[in-house]
């Protein structure tokens, strides 16, 4: 009987610490639950709190830089009417200029004439003969060719005129279209000095409507020697309400050197001339060096910017 008790008490006892395990393992399993609960509300609480600060700097950010492009935009008009002011004013200063412009080139005789060796300029001085030049980069790279061609020379002695024509050509040499555009341009050499029409500069313009080319001439002594000062010179061009104006000024002799080109090694008077442009309202300064030859004219010509940099090139290609 003792031992039946015993063993009612044993499995009692063993029956309540089943059951208190139980209840400590529901216990646990509910403060578990409780704490993930309260670490994903803590989470969730954490996100939102996070997704608001990056929403109000995306807010703040946007702002600002829609403050700041509206700032840019503002400064870009202001830049945008300065500029704007600028060009008219130098359009205004450029059609100034061209009112005060001459044409003075000097007449001459209209009978056949075929100059000698001692009147020779710098010029192409043969009636039929073609002159091929390649225009090139600063990088030396061809981006187009002309072609001079003498169609006839009158006058007398010592007072003469030289009739040529100019063809644009493209980079490999042929014609930009299919019917050639040419150009009529004129040199006058007079008692010693050649007299080159500046205004031919804008020959492809002048006769379209509301165009007038006008320029104070070119001039280059036959006689040149270092150091020598040569004329200043002009070339304009009024297109309807815009002007365009060329000063080439400064200019002098500043050696006589031999110039090897593909057309072959001349030895040329070498000129430098300092370059001020208006050309629709825009101002560019540099400097042009000019080689020229007797009998041929011009051998190269090398354009600088204002900052010292080669801008192009042109080179004689062939001389026939």
């Amino acid at each position: 009987m003792k031992t039946t008790k015993i063993l009612i008490a044993i499995i009692t006892f063993t029956l309540m610490c089943i059951n208190t395990n139980a209840q400590i393992n529901r216990v646990n399993r509910a403060v578990h639950r409780g704490a993930e609960r309260a670490v994903e509300k803590k989470a969730e609480e954490k996100a939102e709190e996070t997704v608001s600060k990056e929403l109000d700097k995306g807010l703040e950010k946007a702002e600002a830089e829609r403050r700041k492009g509206e700032a840019e935009a503002e400064k870009g008009i202001n830049k945008g009417l300065e500029k704007l002011d600028e060009i008219q004013k130098n359009n205004e200063e450029a059609g100034n200029q061209i009112a005060g412009m001459l044409d003075e080139i000097p007449e001459v005789g209209n009978a056949p004439y075929t100059p000698k060796e001692s009147e020779y300029t710098f010029f192409a001085m043969k009636k039929g003969s073609v002159q091929v030049y390649a225009n090139k980069d600063a990088k030396g790279k061809v981006t187009s060719q002309s072609r001079n061609r003498i169609n006839d020379i009158t006058g007398e002695k010592n007072a003469f005129a030289i009739y040529y024509d100019t063809e644009s050509l493209d980079d490999k040499g042929k014609p930009n279209s299919k019917d050639p555009m040419l150009i009529n341009y004129r040199v006058v050499v007079k008692d010693g000095i050649m007299y080159l029409d500046t205004k031919a500069m804008f020959g492809d313009l002048e006769g379209m409507n509301d165009v007038v080319a006008t320029g104070t001439t070119m001039r280059i002594p036959n006689n040149l020697t270092v150091g020598q000062a040569v004329p200043d010179a002009k070339a304009a061009a009024k297109i309807g309400f815009m002007n365009c104006v060329v000063a080439m000024t400064e200019g002098k002799c500043v050696a006589f050197e031999d110039v090897t080109v593909e057309a072959g090694t001349f030895k040329c008077y070498k000129v430098s001339y300092k370059i001020n442009s208006t050309v629709l309202g825009v101002k560019k300064e540099g400097t042009s060096t000019i080689w020229y030859a007797k009998g041929v004219g011009e051998v190269k010509v090398e354009t600088i910017d204002k900052n010292g940099k080669l801008v192009a090139t042109k080179e004689l290609k062939s001389n026939l």
